[in-house]
């Protein structure tokens, strides 16, 4: 708005111009009523191009002229006390700046391009909402800030979506997962424990292209309570049956009661596997479970056969595979962008060969690759949910650990459920007991676990309802 003060400014400008001056001071007149501050910086300004000092304080500016950009001569900056809430990216063409003055303005982030100034040594955010991440880097100076900036400058974006096929044993998670990669067809024994394995897919609406971290659990009855363990939201549930034994043998209800009673939110798919629907085989009760858990949680079913027929067709994969990325791109982890760090640190978690790590040696991980607590700790939230490692964040007992193999803690968790001796007890067992099963000297030593994880163990088990003491 073209007010008094624009004019007042515009007459400062030409003075400038004639006299070649290198400072500018738009400060607001002491005297000015709150509706005659400048509102608006007049595009002359940018004539300017020789200016080192440019004040504008208290003001009631929220927006640069793009012409902005030119004046690269600039030394000193003064924007504060104005309305800005975002600033340009043609800022970080100021390469010869120093100070910046941004106080109490309404910024909650910087654009990346001010990482590149490398001359800046003084920089004021005073009394700006800024983000967490912001915060932690203004406390430690200028300098932590570039750094931060340049950081958020090489950012990836996380288009990934954790899978999760669940299911009884031997109903075809595992050649399902083989048609979803569009793997050629391979006859599969029974999966034990857990298989982890990317899947490319694409979302219909959007084209993104979506990694699905699959997670294949072996159906076996011993694994079927070390399953919830490693449930998470969001992410994207299929629960697998063979019509040919029927919805009851293939205890789907319970399968999604599962499911639904350790994440409310859950997105699930109900796919039928083996047989066409030209063979007289049992139905499922879709209206009855619709009923039971909403439309909200059971999104769609599907009968797929994932063995490819004479002319290499596999019925209903395709449509599967839609539906399965159409629900993982509205997940909100889905299109996320991370600092580019964050991918070589689960690239440089992943070299240890580790099992579990505690999350102090996972921090310090982070911290080698520059990140600082707070955001380590976001790092590993959205790695759990993502399906690239297990984190019980929520549990004061169980936050020490971090598990990076998730087949190693099922495997634990097995030796107890498959004990023989506690079956005779009628599932009665001394804490005494358990140690034994998950220190046995008689397996392997990769098989053997540290008598200091036994507590955390008993508490895991405790908190899904696995054990209980009496």
């Amino acid at each position: 708005m073209k007010n008094k003060a624009y004019y007042e400014a515009e007459k400062k400008i030409q003075a400038a111009l004639r006299s070649g001056a290198t400072r500018l001071e738009l400060t607001a007149e002491w005297d000015f009523e709150e509706d005659e501050r400048l509102t608006e910086l007049p595009e002359s300004l940018c004539q300017l191009t020789w200016l080192q000092d440019l004040v504008l304080y208290s003001a009631r500016v929220m927006k640069l002229p793009e012409c902005f950009g030119q004046l690269t001569q600039l030394r000193t900056l003064v924007l504060g006390d104005n309305r800005f809430t975002v600033l340009p990216e043609f800022l970080g063409q100021l390469t010869q700046l120093q100070k910046l003055d941004l106080c109490y303005n309404q910024l909650a982030t910087l654009p990346a391009s001010l990482g590149q100034l490398t001359q800046l040594n003084n920089l004021n955010l005073k009394g700006n909402p800024l983000d967490s991440g912001l915060a932690v880097a203004y406390r430690e100076g200028t300098q932590a800030v570039l750094t931060y900036l340049r950081a958020q400058s090489e950012q990836i974006t996380l288009n990934q979506a954790k899978l999760i096929l669940i299911g009884e044993g031997e109903v075809g998670k595992t050649c399902l997962m083989d048609a979803l990669e569009a793997l050629p067809w391979e006859e599969h024994d029974t999966t034990h424990g857990i298989r982890i394995r990317s899947i490319p897919a694409t979302d219909p609406e959007s084209e993104t292209e979506i990694t699905l971290n699959g997670w294949d659990f072996g159906g076996q009855r011993v694994y079927r309570p070390t399953h919830q363990l490693f449930f998470s939201a969001p992410a994207v549930y299929l629960v697998v049956w063979k019509p040919r034994e029927g919805p009851q043998a293939g205890v789907v209800q319970e399968w999604i009661s599962l499911v639904k009673y350790r994440e409310p939110e859950a997105k699930i798919l109900i796919v039928a596997t083996h047989g066409g629907p030209g063979q007289r085989q049992p139905d499922i009760d879709r209206q009855g479970l619709l009923d039971l858990f909403g439309e909200e949680t059971i999104r769609e079913f599907f009968h797929v056969e994932s063995r490819p027929d004479e002319n290499g067709k596999r019925r209903g994969i395709e449509e599967l595979k839609v539906a399965i990325a159409g629900i993982a791109a509205t997940l909100p982890e889905v299109g996320r962008k991370v600092p580019k760090r964050w991918q070589e640190t689960r690239e440089a978690l992943e070299e240890t060969g580790r099992a579990y790590m505690p999350l102090t040696a996972v921090f310090a991980l982070c911290r080698e690759h520059g990140m600082e607590e707070e955001e380590a700790r976001l790092f590993v939230t959205l790695s759990h949910r993502l399906g690239h490692l297990i984190h019980y964040e929520h549990d004061p007992l169980l936050r020490d650990m971090v598990v990076l193999k998730p087949d190693w803690l099922a495997t634990a968790m097995s030796f107890v459920l498959d004990d023989e001796a506690t079956r005779a007890a009628h599932g009665l067992a001394r804490f005494s007991r358990l140690s034994e099963l998950w220190d046995d000297p008689v397996r392997p030593e990769a098989e053997r676990y540290d008598p200091a994880l036994h507590p955390l163990f008993l508490r895991l088990m405790e908190r899904f309802d696995l054990c209980y003491r009496v």
